[in-house]
């Protein structure tokens, strides 16, 4: 019997939960290496560059490599020989969780009710699976997982006759339908079988696979390389701004299913897809993957960005000069609001109050940051999806708000608006919030302090770089 004690399940979850969220896995770093000399497109090259450097940004300095540090997914294989002793073992992991989440500046994206959205404080309750298995240690994997991607994946309760055709298409209907709202490049995780949540669970485990790695069953090791070639044939690419590396890899996991039914569930992963594992026995701690992080400090890989210069405000001639697809490098104010600081924003207008600051030509960027450690001016802080913020957007603008940035595509009432008001829509590159943080010089609370992470803030920035995805025209870079 081995005996394992809570303590010692909290450190290693806490430390899995900081080093998931701040080292990118070396296959996914060798995957965009890899990807560089197959780029056709500038565009796709600049951001791979930037994703190359702000996971070394994360890993050199411990930050998060994305601000969402995501809602803690773990996996955790017991051993039907260990005993835990001092408390519970969902109690621990959850422990581990919170003291990570604090200890190591992760912003905490958790709310205690789906409709009422307090949040937690502290990034629990964590989402645990429980695996009973021979032997005596207890393996914990910890997978943080972003909404940005998670918010882009789906489960289809299929007939048998819909067949591997129907599997297929649901699959890449399902990325087709995400573009760029998960950060791409990304890896897909397909379940098929069992029961709606069993298929939805495999989806999430396929996840956890090494890229490069195939399915044990030459059948559907084919089908996954089929699904990769067809995926990366859409062109959606980095950022989704064009490229040939859409996805990096398509895992597929199966089991028996019923007679009458095909569950097929796909969880998209972002860029950074994250997870880390360690194997606990008696009160030894064994950390997987943990290796030196690679440099390329002599491979000259760092992203020299050019663009067009511009201060805030802006004036409206300025903004008619843009063009659809043009790097701009921000300098100035741009004011961070997302999801529930939109709301309030749109319910104060709606009751005749004032805004609390001036919309009219300012930039409003769809950001919640990751706290800062101390000494620094903010924790990573990049952007959000922003197809969330669509149904605040039009009012908005109606009231002055010509400028946001964020990621994804935008709905067809928002692009009108956008059009109508000479607006701009810029896209910043998600998932690159390390590298971000290091524009941002400023930092001052305008409102909503309660909302934590969605509060409004103003950034002060500098050369921060984006890029016009619609114009004042109406151009759209999709």
């Amino acid at each position: 019997m081995s005996k394992i004690h809570i303590s010692k399940i909290t450190e290693a979850v806490s430390k899995l939960c900081i080093d998931a969220n701040c080292y990118l896995s070396h296959d996914i770093r060798d995957c965009f290496l890899k990807s560089l000399n197959r780029e056709k497109l500038d565009i796709a090259r600049t951001v791979t560059e930037i994703l190359i450097e702000n996971a070394d940004i994360a890993s050199s300095n411990c930050a998060p490599i994305c601000q969402d540090t995501g809602m803690a997914v773990i996996f955790a294989e017991l051993g039907q020989e260990v005993q835990i002793e001092g408390g519970s073992l969902s109690g621990a992991i959850n422990s581990g969780v919170a003291d990570g989440y604090e200890k190591g500046y992760l912003r905490k994206s958790v709310v205690k009710d789906p409709i009422q959205r307090i949040n937690t404080e502290d990034n629990t309750p964590a989402i645990i699976h429980y695996d009973i298995v021979p032997g005596d240690k207890l393996k914990i994997t910890v997978a943080p997982k972003g909404f940005g991607s998670e918010n882009m994946s789906a489960l289809r309760m299929l007939t048998p006759s819909a067949g591997i055709e129907g599997v297929e298409k649901f699959v890449t209907d399902t990325v087709t339908a995400a573009g760029s709202n998960p950060c791409p490049p990304i890896i897909v995780g397909v379940g098929v079988g069992g029961t709606m949540e069993k298929c939805a669970l495999l989806s999430k485990r396929a996840l956890l696979r090494e890229i490069g790695t195939k399915n044990a069953d030459s059948y559907w090791a084919d089908i996954e390389a089929k699904l990769l070639a067809r995926i990366n044939e859409l062109g959606i690419g980095p950022n989704g701004l064009g490229g040939e590396l859409t996805a990096m890899a398509v895992h597929i996991e199966t089991y028996a299913t019923h007679i009458a039914g095909l569950p097929v569930a796909v969880n998209i992963g972002c860029h950074v897809t994250r997870h880390k594992s360690a194997v606990l026995c008696e009160g030894n701690i064994s950390y997987e993957d943990d290796k030196p992080v690679q440099s390329h400090e002599n491979m000259q890989l760092a992203p020299k960005i050019t663009g067009k210069k511009l201060t805030t405000p802006l004036s409206q001639a300025e903004l008619d000069a843009l063009r659809v697809g043009e790097m701009v490098l921000i300098s100035g104010h741009i004011y961070t609001a997302r999801d529930a600081a939109h709301k309030r924003l749109a319910e104060m207008l709606e009751e005749g109050e004032e805004a609390p600051f001036d919309l009219d030509c300012q930039i409003v960027y769809y950001a919640g940051p990751c706290p800062a450690k101390p000494g620094e001016v903010i924790g990573s802080v990049g952007p959000t999806t922003s197809g969330r913020m669509d149904k605040y957007s039009p009012m908005l603008m109606k009231k002055g708000l010509k400028l946001m940035i964020g990621k994804g595509e935008r709905s067809l009432e928002v692009k009108k608006a956008i059009k109508e008001t000479k607006g701009v829509y810029f896209v910043a590159i998600g998932g690159a919030a390390a590298y971000m943080a290091r524009c941002v010089k400023a930092v001052e609370m305008v409102a909503f302090a309660d909302l934590g992470p969605e509060a409004i803030r103003r950034l002060t920035v500098e050369d921060f770089p984006a890029i016009v995805a619609i114009d004042t025209k109406g151009n759209d870079i999709v």
